[in-house]
């Protein structure tokens, strides 16, 4: 299984507040966090989900900073999707076609399935590496955690012959999910044409039976088979939610591209070349420039949240703490949807003043930010600081232990619970948590030592 490492970086752009490096025959994966991109990825599982009124809590979104086009499903329905994916789909209903194709996967238990198929063929010896075995949308990925690597053949193809019959279910189940919820299921094939056309290390038609995936000219067949049998799938476009992909695709290339390459494709003065180049002059130093391109796009879309906690973020870069916060504050209220990395960002901005009722102000964000992810533990790092800056030390040692926990560092985690529990007021929920983790960390040594 995959080594996870966790490490802190500083707060910048693009709500990079970690990085997760899953190593894998010496590489590691970047996975960011954007607001934006999550949000309208969440919106576009609902509808695909027949629930466009309710957020798809069950499912989690994970985004790799990635130039290869992929994406994949894993256990505890869990999506990661590379970026050079977003980037190079043309249109939203390419990406929702993804999509359709992952959930597909997991409605359909292929996780399971594959675990189980697993397990029958576990009496041939060979090596494996689990993370990313299945949902690879473009059928032919050898890089990262999509790497599928079996010892000897007869497994392989055992195995392999067992993935492709997934393939071809998850597809038609694409297709019926997009049919039956107004998205065009013919994107599908059009995205794998996109496909098509990129270099997959030269495999051959005489590797079809050796490929994890069945080749795209297979899948290509059996997806306009399934869209011809299908009722009312000649569904329009919907202009908003192109319009916000666009601008989606706009940031995502800002920050994952080469500055010239940015400004070469984004050279208007369109809502998208103007989102773009801020994020691709933020990343060159040129921050006035952003600052010019955010302002006119504010004044375009007051309302728009997003610009302005770019804007925030570029003040907060350059010190400007009141404009940072005004601008995240106004950005918190204008968004859907509250969320736990905006009122973290706000929280870590009013830290920034050093000053005693900036840090209890400070508090009330960061366990807000908590309560809607308490997993988020830059969240307690910053709580930690917090609670040490008004003289809270127990509460801080408290949220400190907290931090470690989620990280990994179990004998720290300990080591602060114990120096809360000295202190910390009886019977509070943070009393009663520092126990909790004691106990827990007790009984996993106790574990390992057995």
């Amino acid at each position: 299984m995959a080594e996870v490492i966790i490490k802190k970086l500083s707060l910048t752009f693009f709500n990079l507040i970690f990085f997760f490096s899953f190593t894998h025959n010496a590489k590691s994966l970047e996975i960011i966090r954007d607001i934006e991109l999550e949000n309208f990825t969440k919106e576009i599982i609902a509808i695909l989900s027949g629930k466009e009124d309710e957020s798809p809590e069950k499912i989690n979104i994970y985004f790799i900073k990635s130039n290869e086009v992929n994406a994949f499903v894993t256990g505890g329905q869990n999506i990661f999707i590379n970026t050079e994916l977003i980037i190079k789909a043309e249109d939203y209903r390419e990406y929702a076609a993804v999509l359709a194709h992952e959930i597909a996967h997991i409605q359909g238990g292929h996780i399971f399935n594959t675990s189980l198929e697993i397990n029958n063929l576990s009496n041939k010896a060979f090596p494996i590496y689990l993370l990313g075995i299945i949902g690879i949308i473009t059928g032919a990925s050898e890089a990262g955690m999509a790497g599928v690597m079996v010892g000897q053949a007869s497994v392989a193809d055992s195995f392999t012959s067992y993935s492709r019959t997934q393939e071809a279910s998850a597809d038609q189940a694409a297709v019926k999910l997009m049919c039956e919820n107004g998205i065009d299921a013919t994107f599908l094939i059009t995205f794998l044409d996109k496909m098509e056309n990129f270099d997959f290390r030269n495999i051959s038609k005489t590797q079809n039976y050796r490929s994890t995936h069945p080749l795209i000219e297979n899948r290509k067949n059996w997806i306009s088979n399934t869209i011809d049998y299908s009722l009312g799938c000649d569904h329009p476009n919907n202009q908003l939610l192109s319009d916000r992909f666009e601008l989606v695709k706009a940031k995502i290339h800002g920050f994952t591209h080469p500055y010239d390459e940015t400004k070469a494709i984004y050279n208007s003065n369109t809502d998208k070349d103007l989102y773009a180049t801020a994020v691709a002059n933020y990343f060159q130093g040129e921050h006035g420039k952003s600052v010019s391109s955010l302002k006119k796009l504010i004044r375009r879309n007051p309302k728009n949240p997003y610009y302005k906690e770019l804007l925030g973020e570029i003040y907060y870069a350059n010190n400007n703490y009141e404009e940072a916060t005004l601008l995240q504050k106004q950005a918190i209220v204008e968004i859907e949807e509250v969320n736990d990395l905006y009122l973290m960002i706000l929280g870590n901005y009013l830290l920034s003043y050093e000053n005693f009722e900036k840090s209890k102000e400070s508090i009330n964000f960061l366990r807000k930010s908590i309560r809607i992810n308490k997993n988020n533990a830059h969240s307690w790092y910053l709580l930690a600081r917090a609670y040490a800056d008004i003289g809270e030390i127990p509460l801080a040692n408290y949220a400190t232990a907290e931090r470690y926990f989620l990280i990994g560092e179990k004998k720290l985690s300990y080591d602060f619970a114990s120096k809360a529990l000295k202190n910390i007021e009886e019977n509070t929920p943070e009393w009663y948590r520092s126990y909790d983790l004691i106990e827990i960390l007790e009984k996993n040594t106790l574990l390992e030592t057995e």
